[in-house]
């Protein structure tokens, strides 16, 4: 009982003589949400067969983050209405943030059928429909919105976004070149003719828009990071490397940009820089082994071996069939003299790769370090005889010639 008059004397504050669901409301609008919620459970008491109060709760209850509960207000309410186009968005609208993709499409298409045909209802719809590639029908309900809002460039670049995603290119420019007649500074248009044209391998025409896009907008680092991409297929390095670096000071975390960076200093033969690189790279991502592999490949050409082999087990703890990864740790293995690990390694990379030639060599020669010999010259024989012109051939031929 105490409970209850402390409940009432709560609502009781937001106005003297409202009712319930109009207290819920004042709670609501100064975003007091957890007593708008309190309010709309007194209404419900009062109403159970009114479906506002539940459509209201249903609202309270997901801006304080109770998804499942705010579904369940939202059922009752349709059980009690179900031509009730507000609550079929809404619960739209709770799906698309559970990522319940289809669910979402069928409460919106409700909301449509109902004759709920705004401009946002569409642009839901078109947005769900992308999620699960019916492109045709996002498509649809995109040109809808557009429809209803001919001037609005939002609307019109979720239709260039949806005709790309269908690969019809040359419409999708289009739509993004009408967009860009009315506001040249809508700047992502030119990002995405960017992407389109890098994709067709269009490099000038690429750096041309993502140029543009800089000048609009000089802070934007996924802009940085594409030019970067598409300067390095254009054989300009330092290029990519400066734009890169841009990238590195906006945003760390974008295209993991120090890893490009490390591999730009790697091929280039700077390996402290690259080294620098990419365990920056790692203080953003530290589970992704290729990160690893780049960095164990850079101490393992500057002759750290210890730090080589460190840097390849960890791509092998989180990437168990990287064959490479295990090839090169037998190569630094047999360098340090552990030859019994280095087999282990060669052996393994041959269960992951029969194909793999090369280590039938490295193996050969560490067994015959171990005084295997009939074991080295099988493995001689197989890689002289699986690849005649090999990178080892002068060396496995003298090294079967002495067993």
């Amino acid at each position: 009982m105490v409970a209850a008059v402390g409940l009432f004397a709560a609502v009781a504050t937001a106005g003297a003589g409202s009712s319930p669901l109009d207290d819920g409301k004042a709670f609501e609008a100064k975003r007091n949400y957890r007593q708008a919620a309190e309010a709309y459970r007194l209404a419900i008491a009062e109403s159970p067969k009114s479906p506002e109060p539940h459509y209201r709760l249903a609202a309270a209850e997901r801006a304080l983050g109770r998804s499942e509960e705010a579904i369940e207000a939202l059922q009752r309410a349709l059980q009690l209405k179900p031509a009730y186009p507000e609550a079929h968005v809404l619960l739209g609208k709770i799906y698309e943030e559970q990522e319940r993709w289809t669910d979402a499409i069928e409460a919106y298409t409700k909301a449509v059928d109902l004759k709920m045909k705004t401009t946002e209802v569409y642009e839901r719809l078109g947005g769900a429909y992308r999620h699960t590639r019916e492109y045709d029908k996002a498509l649809a309900a995109y040109r809808r919105a557009l429809d209803q809002e001919p001037k609005n460039l939002a609307r019109r670049y979720d239709v260039a976004i949806t005709l790309a995603e269908m690969g019809r290119d040359d419409d999708a420019v289009a739509e993004y070149d009408t967009i860009l007649a009315q506001d040249k500074d809508f700047y992502m248009a030119h990002f995405q003719k960017g992407v389109m044209y890098r994709k067709q391998d269009k490099l000038e025409p690429a750096e041309l828009e993502f140029t543009a896009v800089l000048t609009a907008n000089p802070d934007l680092a996924t802009a940085f990071f594409e030019l970067g991409q598409v300067y390095a297929r254009m054989g300009k390095p330092g290029a990519a490397a400066a734009a890169y670096r841009e990238v590195a000071q906006l945003n760390p975390y974008v295209g993991n940009v120090n890893t490009r960076l490390g591999e730009l200093a790697l091929s280039d033969g700077k390996l402290d820089s690259s080294i620098a690189y990419f365990k920056r790279a790692l203080e953003h991502d530290s589970e992704h082994f290729m990160i690893y592999f780049h960095l164990a490949n850079a101490y393992q050409k500057r002759g750290n071996l210890r730090e080589a082999a460190d840097a390849y087990q960890q791509v092998i703890k989180l990437f168990p069939v990287l064959f490479d990864a295990r090839y090169n740790l037998g190569v630094v293995f047999s360098r340090q003299g552990k030859f019994d690990a280095a087999a282990k390694e060669f052996e393994e990379t041959l269960k992951l790769n029969p194909r793999f030639t090369a280590t039938h060599y490295q193996l050969a020669a560490v067994q015959a370090k171990q005084g295997k010999k009939q074991d080295a010259k099988k493995h001689l024989e197989e890689y002289l005889k699986n690849a005649p012109e090999g990178e080892f051939v002068a060396d496995a031929k003298k090294l079967l010639a002495s067993l």
